[in-house]
């Protein structure tokens, strides 16, 4: 079963920043999550990811983070993910302390979690080949940086009934971006 997740989206200059890089990257022949065809892909924070996320557990996170957004996060530098031969390539960002508070409080709600340490981060790329790395990180120098984002809805993607739900904040706009 894939996971439910619980992430912060961004507003409207946030997700094109991102957006922007992921297009660049996808342009220079990387990997890119412009690439993604899912249903929810769009520059995100995931809080919390379990197979499944309890409905219960919906309206106490709204409760946890609505009062905090919107909420300015900052972009501390590239993270690479993973051991093999392919990693994800991610902004590495930092939350003020209210908010990584809230997200260490929702997160004991959740069993099952994905993983039990909450590395925040936006993915820009995934299975990027190790090989690949330097030119990437050459393209993404290209782009105008990304100091900081501004998430301003919690939504909640539920992959049994194939429903992205924003639970608070600002309602969901429409996609910023041609899908592929």
């Amino acid at each position: 079963m894939p996971d439910h997740a619980l992430e912060l989206s961004f507003d409207g200059a946030s997700a094109r920043a991102i957006e922007a890089q992921w297009e660049a990257l996808r342009a220079a022949g990387l990997p890119s999550q412009a690439d993604h065809r899912s249903m929810t892909n769009a520059p995100h924070l995931t809080l919390v990811a379990a197979s499944p996320i309890d409905a219960s557990v919906v309206a106490p996170a709204a409760d946890l983070v609505a009062p905090l957004l919107p909420a300015v996060i900052a972009v501390r530098g590239l993270l690479l993910l993973g051991d093999g031969p392919r990693i994800t390539l991610a902004h590495l960002v930092e939350p003020d302390a209210a908010l990584a508070d809230a997200v260490a409080r929702l997160r004991t709600l959740v069993p099952g979690l994905r993983h039990s340490v909450w590395t925040p981060h936006v993915t820009l790329a995934r299975r990027v080949p190790r090989r690949q790395l330097a030119r990437a990180l050459e393209v993404l120098g290209e782009v105008p940086p990304v100091r900081e984002i501004v998430a301003d809805r919690l939504r909640w993607w539920d992959p049994e009934t194939q429903v992205v739900e924003t639970v608070s904040g600002l309602p969901q706009p429409p996609a910023s971006r041609a899908r592929p």
